[in-house]
């Protein structure tokens, strides 16, 4: 199982990769600079020595080779006064069209059509087999679960995820039991709310069990259907209706009581920069999965 000082060291490389992505914009980058603050150990006191020189706040000097020194230095002080320079720098040479860092056009993620209840030719979103491949049970798990934010997913591609992690992964998935930090599972289809649905998210990183799992995907699906913010599909066809959901209520109007007190704060799977980050994959997408992991 991965250390936290692995996955801290771990999330500050691939921030560093995602430097040179140029399909990640500035602004989340500053997003994720910002969420890095807020897990323990991952950022560095500023520090300048004979080794890790001082940033210069010239524009007029800022070159390539200025930039690569800066990130060089980045990696023995990782600290938010550095990382927001690099992204500064960065920023000015997309706006000067500079060789390297202008952005490209982004590259279609179009998934097939599902067929069924698991998609047939399911294939794993870049990040999950990145984490498969690394073999790190934790990170993996924190993968799988992220792939539930994916907008672009429905159901049936959900479970094609499960079904091909749980192939590749012998002993991704627990015995479901239930206990203080991981509740039962709600079969009233009225009670399933957003807020629900976090509460959800939370108990399966106490107990990550298949049947858990398969919980939240039927879950999100009700709220995708009835189109909650943040649930509703960004593919362009209409999503089929569930089975067994025509009757509910909408989860919009549905009652909340006994399950915004347990919900907690600043949850990072419903954080939009993350979100954001999963749908680009590569670099700045694992970031994401360490900072999550990092969150127990």
């Amino acid at each position: 199982m991965t250390t936290n000082a692995t996955m801290i060291g771990k999330a500050r490389e691939q921030f560093l990769s995602a430097l040179d992505d140029t399909q990640v914009s500035t602004e989340l980058l500053k997003q994720l600079l910002d969420a890095a603050q807020q897990s323990p150990g991952v950022m560095d006191t500023h520090e300048v020595d004979g080794v890790t020189r001082a940033t210069d706040v010239d524009p007029v000097s800022w070159t390539p080779d200025y930039f690569s020194r800066q990130k060089f230095f980045a990696t023995r002080n990782f600290s938010k006064e550095r990382l927001e320079h690099l992204i500064q720098v960065r920023d000015v040479f997309r706006q000067r069209n500079e060789k390297g860092f202008t952005p490209t056009v982004a590259a279609s993620h179009a998934r097939k059509a599902p067929m069924d209840n698991v998609a047939s030719d399911y294939q794993p979103s870049s990040n999950l087999k990145k984490f498969v491949d690394e073999g790190d049970l934790l990170t993996i798990r924190t993968a799988l679960r992220l792939e539930l934010n994916d907008r672009r997913l429905d159901g049936a591609e959900l479970r094609g995820a499960l079904v091909w992690t749980k192939g590749n992964v012998p002993g991704i998935f627990e015995a479901v039991a239930e206990g203080a930090f991981a509740r039962e599972l709600v079969s009233d289809q009225n009670q399933w709310t957003e807020d629900y649905y976090d509460l959800q998210v939370t108990y399966l990183k106490t107990n990550f069990s298949e049947k858990r799992f398969l919980h939240l995907i039927q879950v999100r699906e009700l709220l995708r259907n009835n189109a909650v913010e943040g649930f509703a599909s960004t593919k362009t066809t209409e999503p089929k209706k569930a089975a067994g959901t025509h009757s509910a209520p909408s989860a919009a109007q549905a009652p909340r009581a006994n399950s915004r007190q347990a919900i907690p704060e600043n949850a990072p799977e419903r954080n939009p920069a993350f979100k954001a980050a999963l749908l680009i994959g590569g670099a700045i997408a694992a970031v994401v999965v360490f900072l999550v992991a990092l969150v127990r």
